[in-house]
């Protein structure tokens, strides 16, 4: 799969669509799908251009938006199992893949949907084909989708881990700590301060373990382990409602292994499980 920005003017019969709508994207629960094939909805009324995000041999992935009094489902769809989802929803439910795509097609749908007059002379924004951004001719500087680095951090003491709740979290899920990278910050002292700032607890011995791409709304979450130094846990901001220490073998629920949360904790139970 090609991972592209462009715009056309017209949908094949082959392709495939996308579909959000009011922040949600529309997925099928009995097919565990969120792309769905145009023959399959209501005719398309919407004119182009569209926004072609990937592409294949076999098709191309579109991302389209609508407003909640349009007939979308097709005559053979059943409302009780497609509708409209948080994309949160359905985490657990796909894979590496499929999570990339959505993600994708997520950040690049709103960053469509918030490009199209000029925030400088209101005029509206032409599309430049050759770098896959919206500009206008007042300002020099094509507007491309915006990503926010953030951090997300294990943070390990032994066979103890040091997990944080939100209280827009599903009941007894905890998870890692994350926070967005300063202006002039490297990631590694976003993270100790973050850490402080969060749970007034120092840390060291920093190692990077993976990134990702995470659509709410756009940010690039880079995953580390970090080793606890000192400290008792106090919540010095209203981010979490709760954090606290869990041995590995005492977990609450976790995040899935889809989002890097759930991977930096799994990983981490694996590895030391080695020792």
């Amino acid at each position: 799969m090609k991972l592209i920005r462009e715009l056309h003017e017209s949908i094949n019969e082959d392709s495939k669509l996308i579909i959000f709508c009011d922040n949600k994207i529309l997925y099928d629960q009995s097919k565990n799908t969120y792309t769905f094939k145009i023959k399959d909805l209501n005719p398309i009324n919407h004119k182009g251009p569209f926004l072609c995000i990937a592409s294949s041999e076999s098709h191309r992935i579109y991302v389209l938006e609508v407003n909640k009094n349009e007939p979308i489902l097709g005559l053979f769809m059943d409302p009780n199992s497609v509708n409209f989802v948080d994309l949160r929803q359905i985490l657990g439910f796909l894979d590496q893949s499929s999570f990339l795509i959505a993600s994708r097609a997520s950040i690049l749908s709103a960053w469509a949907l918030n490009s199209k007059f000029c925030s400088l002379c209101g005029k509206a924004y032409s599309f430049n084909e050759a770098e896959g951004a919206f500009e206008c001719s007042c300002n020099n500087a094509p507007n491309y989708p915006s990503i926010s680095p953030c951090i997300i951090t294990l943070i390990h003491d032994d066979d103890k881990i040091l997990l944080g709740r939100s209280k827009f979290f599903p009941p007894n899920m905890y998870s890692t700590l994350a926070g967005f990278i300063e202006a002039g910050e490297s990631a590694e002292e976003a993270l100790i301060r973050e850490v402080k700032e969060e749970v007034n607890v120092q840390v060291s011995d920093i190692n990077y373990y993976s990134s990702q791409s995470w659509p709410f709304p756009a940010q690039l979450m880079l995953g580390y382990f970090c080793k606890y130094i000192e400290g008792e846990i106090a919540l010095n901001d209203m981010e979490l409602e709760d954090a606290r220490w869990f041995n590995i073998k005492e977990l609450p629920i976790i995040p899935p292994d889809t989002s890097i949360s759930g991977q930096l904790i799994r990983s981490y139970i694996e590895d030391h499980s080695k020792l």
